[in-house]
């Protein structure tokens, strides 16, 4: 059905002029009535108890203080359309509207306008909006409406300027339950994790060929799948090339250029510049935490690892700090609150960030998740002078004993997945989510050799959703616990 609004009478506050041609139309009508007016406090409209002809009148709620004002359907000009009967499914109320999609659903006229997509709003090819939020009138409201319950058609009174009356607006079903549903759902940064610890990951560890990574959508689909969940898996049977890594990475999407490079080099030298660069034991940390935005996920493509030792560890860092959690809260709240400096200084390049070891985010449901979790020790740098050198030092030594408990649960044995990799095989990992490690070893017994790469989360967070569209029945199957 359609339904006409025709005018509706929206209560004017106090210092707001009444000056368009609708609201003269209003004025005059109110003016018509012969009874006696009820006032409203702070309402400088007044509110006739009896209506104009055939305009019947509404009880509404308003929305910012939750009392009952009515407003009126008056009788257009003749030239308006006439006046229907309410819309199955639809209210409507003076800046806003509810639609019934498997329970009420609220909408401000403004974010309805402001959302469509119609051909005139945005352009069909670029993709790019064709108006700016700014050029919505504050006064815009519905002039038509239509709810067949799949589809919500909306043409506008007051429209931006340069719109006629054809223009139509429309809201799939989809679209009135979740506006931006890529934000929330699971290819977004909120997105459901499976927590793992090593005799899980045992069990769950995904592997995929390279021929199938490369050549097989539904594969590569299911490869990625198991990398939102899991935050790790494998690549196996590359061929013997370092050129292989540039070509697996981009499979997703573009490289993370850093000072390293395009892609780099994970072997032992003299005088390296970076932990990772030497034969000793390296404890598990995530890369570039020095950064202002260090990469979300990174890929080691094994080339050589013919030397006793050398083994990889991986751990999951939100299952640490869901323990930590449970266990210590008081723990928890002190990781998300103190602030770790991270800092890389050489001669050619400084870097230095600040971040907490834990980050948490509030849901739209109220509850707090994990958001992130900072943690690499070999890059710590010092904490800046404090004049209330007490007050500091209880502050640290509250931080000191948190981290040393975060750290004791994420360095128990059964916590770590490890493997040595072997030529020919490729890890890709989250590395705000991951941690990596990598046991000593020793170079006179053969050599190791790694070639390694990092994505930005919104490369890949595009490829989840690009999969999500295109295998649908891959992307909506559920997690399971296959231990």
């Amino acid at each position: 059905m359609s339904r006409s609004l025709g005018t509706l009478l929206r209560p004017s506050l106090p210092g707001r002029a009444v000056s368009s041609p609708s609201a003269q139309l209003r004025k005059r009508s109110l003016a018509s009535t012969s009874s006696k007016p009820s006032f409203h406090p702070n309402i400088n409209t007044r509110i006739g108890s009896q209506t104009p002809q055939h305009a019947p009148a509404v009880s509404i709620q308003y929305p910012s203080q939750g009392r009952h004002f009515s407003f009126y359907h008056f009788r257009p000009q003749a030239s308006s359309e006439p006046i229907q009967e309410p819309v199955p499914g639809v209210q409507v109320f003076p800046t806003y509207l509810t639609v019934d999609v498997d329970g009420k659903v609220s909408f401000d006229f403004a974010h309805l306008r402001d959302a469509c997509k119609c051909p005139t709003c945005v352009d069909q090819y670029s993709k790019q909006r064709n108006f700016r939020t700014s050029d919505i009138p504050l006064s815009i409201q519905p002039r038509n409406i239509k709810w067949d319950g799949e589809q919500l058609e909306i043409q506008w009174s007051d429209d931006i300027p340069g719109y006629d009356e054809s223009h139509v607006s429309i809201y799939d079903r989809k679209f009135l339950k979740y506006p931006v549903a890529y934000a929330l759902d699971d290819t977004s940064p909120r997105r459901y994790r499976y927590l793992w610890d090593g005799p899980k990951m045992q069990k769950l560890q995904h592997w995929i060929s390279y021929e199938d990574y490369m050549k097989d959508d539904a594969k590569f689909a299911a490869a990625m799948k198991d990398l939102s969940v899991l935050g790790l898996i494998f690549i196996k049977d590359i061929p013997d090339s370092r050129e292989e890594l540039e070509k697996i990475t981009e499979r997703i999407g573009p490289l993370r250029n850093t000072f390293y490079g395009r892609t780099w080099d994970v072997r032992s030298v003299p005088k390296a510049r970076n932990v990772a660069y030497t034969n000793v034991f390296l404890g598990f940390h995530m890369d570039l935490m020095y950064m202002n935005e260090p990469p979300c996920f990174q890929l080691l493509h094994c080339l050589q690892n013919s030397c006793e030792g050398g083994e990889s560890m991986f751990a999951d860092s939100f299952l640490t700090a869901s323990r930590l959690r449970q266990l210590r809260p008081e723990y928890f709240k002190i990781l998300e609150r103190f602030p770790v400096h991270y800092e890389y200084v050489h001669k050619d390049q400084v870097y230095h960030h600040v971040r907490p070891v834990i980050e948490s985010r509030r849901s739209p449901d109220g509850h707090s998740h994990i958001h992130r979790v900072n943690y690499s020790p070999p890059f710590q740098g010092p904490l800046p002078r404090t004049t209330k050198a007490a007050s500091f030092g209880s502050n640290y030594k509250g931080f000191r004993e948190a981290l040393n408990f975060f750290t004791k649960l994420l360095e128990e044995e059964s916590y770590s997945f490890e493997l040595k990799l072997e030529p020919g095989q490729c890890v890709i990992f989250e590395n705000r989510r991951t941690l990596h490690a990598r046991r000593q070893f020793n170079t006179e017994s053969g050599h190791r050799w790694l070639a390694g790469s990092y994505l930005d989360e919104d490369v890949v967070l595009s490829q989840y959703r690009v999969l999500k569209r295109t295998h649908p029945e891959i992307w909506s199957q559920k997690v399971f616990d296959r231990s």
